[in-house]
């Protein structure tokens, strides 16, 4: 794994939290409607900018959530995709890396309960969950 180093700079016109804030309202993006059948990340978005963070219902089914290939490299590496089961229904969602690819160390990731979430980002060789409860 390898890691970007901080860029110095002497640019102090707005503090580091307001740049930082100002950089996630610009890259992260909320699906309108919760998504209710099973989509590929980034892909099966119709309208506007692909999301990054995406709210899930299940009912009483299984959603797969399938993450997009981590081979295409640069173009998702350090990119992070949030998805959360919104409803108390029975179902689960199911969080599905490509083929063989991992989330970490396994193909696939379960959310079972209302409100569970995973943040996960990729390294452009895996996937990584860097936030859940």
């Amino acid at each position: 794994m390898t890691y970007s180093e901080l860029e110095l700079t002497d640019d102090l016109s707005g503090s580091l939290p307001t740049k930082i804030n100002a950089n996630f309202r610009k890259r992260s993006f909320l699906n309108v409607a919760a998504k209710s059948a099973d989509f590929t990340v980034w892909t099966d978005d119709t309208a506007g900018s692909p999301k990054d963070v995406y709210l899930v219902t299940t009912a009483a089914s299984t959603i797969t959530v399938t993450l997009p290939t981590v081979a295409s490299g640069d173009a998702l590496n350090g990119r992070a995709v949030t998805i959360m089961k919104v409803d108390s229904g029975a179902g689960s969602v199911s969080i599905d890396a490509d083929g063989t690819e991992e989330i970490n160390g396994a193909t696939t990731k379960s959310l079972s309960s209302q409100y569970d979430f995973a943040t996960i980002v990729s390294d452009g060789v895996a996937w990584y969950i860097v936030g859940n409860n």
